[in-house]
């Protein structure tokens, strides 16, 4: 019987050279950890560029077949998001983790002694340089006897919302079929250790705002796969990917509330920021201890850029949308913070 379906993830040290991908060698710097995601869906593509003939004069009732011009990896994954998952997803979108495990002096943002015995604090801020992250992919399709491996992937957007869901779009430089893996029995994160829920989060928001009646937020990490053209034998997969130039990585988000507040429309309106802060923390403990599974979204310096209030109609209540962005914040000296506390102790080990 064939192997299960399943998502497995693993660093890259570094993107290969796409001789080595081409000649389907097996890549020698990807991570001995390896991350099993018990996604909802994902997909893989290859993505590829056709170039047509069809505007040659040839003299026949018909047009010639198309050719590959090009390939421009791609996929995305949805899945609620664990505890576990995080570390592998953000280090992928654009930010470095630093892992300190908890030792009982080490705190959180909420000034909490993180105590040793299972606890890893994981602070995340944003990668420098212009190469991006990368992983390889693996989906197998057990019933279709197929297995895609992509390499060179990174998380172009990334989106979380008050209820835990989380949606992953993702960019590469390679892909291939494989046959079926019929041996790997995946090791998914414990159901018992619940994913982040609507229940486990608090939001400190606009002083004097209205009550929020959702939240969101969205990472942009724009990637850009770099042409291979300097490669003999030339490929039609990209090189390399990297971060796109005119763009940097950025977090937004639109917030509605459930009432109309002047305190929101005059934020808009002169432009000033304000300081907040969203945070999911778990009712389960980790390991033997009493602290429980965290996360933190700090934004010192979040600002409105745009906003509408629904319609005067005849009813009770009205309430308003406002979409928003994290800006830089000159005195804490970053835009946007995120710190996680879990219980993973690595994400890439290279033999």
């Amino acid at each position: 019987m064939p192997a299960v379906d399943f998502m497995q993830m693993a660093l890259e040290e570094s993107p290969l050279n796409q001789v080595t991908w081409d000649d389907a060698t097996t890549p020698s710097r990807v991570s001995t950890d390896k991350l099993y995601l018990p996604s909802r869906a994902a997909r893989l593509s290859p993505a590829p560029g056709y170039l047509s003939r069809a505007d040659e004069l040839r003299g026949i009732a018909g047009s010639v077949p198309d050719l590959i011009d090009i390939y421009t990896p791609a996929g995305s994954l949805s899945e609620r998001a664990y505890w576990k998952d995080l570390t592998w997803l953000l280090s992928l979108a654009g930010f470095v983790g630093v892992r300190t495990a908890g030792d009982g002096i080490i705190t959180d943002p909420d000034a909490v002694v993180i105590p040793s015995g299972g606890p890893q604090r994981w602070v995340f801020s944003k990668k420098t340089g212009i190469t991006a992250q990368t992983a390889q992919i693996i989906i197998n399709y057990a019933n279709e006897l197929a297995r895609f491996q992509g390499n060179g992937y990174g998380v172009s957007s990334l989106g979380l919302n008050a209820a835990g869901e989380l949606t992953a779009e993702l960019l590469g430089c390679y892909l291939q079929r494989l046959a079926v893996d019929t041996t790997t029995v995946p090791t998914l994160v414990a159901s018992a250790i619940p994913p982040l829920r609507r229940g486990d989060l608090t939001l400190t928001w606009l002083t004097g705002g209205g009550t929020p009646a959702d939240f969101s937020f969205a990472i942009e990490n724009p990637l850009e796969g770099a042409p291979g053209w300097l490669l003999d034998p030339a490929s039609f997969f990209p090189s390399s990917l990297e971060f796109a130039g005119d763009q940097q990585v950025r977090v937004t988000g639109s917030v509605p509330k459930r009432v109309l507040d002047a305190d929101d429309f005059d934020a808009l309106l002169n432009a000033s920021t304000f300081s907040a802060k969203a945070r999911w923390k778990s009712t389960k403990s980790i390991a033997a201890t009493s602290y429980k599974y965290s996360l933190w979204v700090e934004m010192p310096a979040c600002q409105y850029v745009g906003g509408d209030a629904d319609e005067i109609t005849n009813r009770r209540r009205r309430g308003a949308s406002f979409d928003w962005y994290a800006a830089w914040d000159e005195s804490a000296g970053y835009d946007v913070r995120f710190t996680l506390v879990n219980d993973t102790t690595a994400i890439a080990t290279y033999a």
